[in-house]
């Protein structure tokens, strides 16, 4: 009878166990464009639940730190996406990391060589009551020559409009 109860027992803690966060490695960080507006940035990472049930990624959020001292807004994208048991998915993220000063791109556009870039982020995974945060870190570089177009297209947003004249009163 004891040895029904423990097994018994045994079972419930089994079943109860808590699931494990997925593992994430971090894997490229490619720039898709560049535009007044800010940086287009795909994101892949590969997540591996390592559960016997299925997970999902709900959100991804990203910060960008270009050339080591211009800081891109923070984004958060909603997207769920399902992370099958005990097997490795590859997530690719589209991000717009918007400029939070337009002046950094007609500073960073001035510069002579690719100019360097860190994306940190997080990954959520989980549902509604049960999630965790998984931060991933990713690095590369943004061609001088997308940099230059960008701040080509944004120079009405960078140099104030000259006032029309005034009309001239009447004689």
């Amino acid at each position: 009878m004891k040895l029904a109860f423990l097994a018994l027992g045994l079972a419930l803690v089994v079943a109860c166990k808590k699931p494990e966060p997925p593992h994430i490695v971090p894997k490229e960080a490619r720039v898709a464009a560049v535009s007044p507006a800010g940086v287009d940035i795909v994101v892949k990472v590969e997540a591996t639940n390592p559960n016997t049930v299925t997970l999902s990624a709900r959100s991804f959020t990203g910060k960008a730190k270009l050339d080591g001292k211009y800081d891109l807004a923070m984004v958060t994208v909603e997207r769920p996406i399902v992370l099958p048991p005990q097997q490795p998915t590859m997530l690719e993220v589209p991000m717009t990391l918007p400029w939070s000063d337009m002046n950094a791109l007609a500073t960073l556009a001035t510069a002579q060589k690719p100019v360097p870039y860190v994306i940190d982020g997080s990954v959520t995974v989980g549902g509604e009551s049960l999630n965790v945060t998984l931060p991933y870190s990713l690095s590369g570089t943004i061609a001088r020559e997308q940099l230059i177009a960008a701040a080509m297209r944004g120079l009405p947003t960078l140099i104030p409009p000259v006032p029309a004249p005034a009309p001239a009163p009447p004689r």
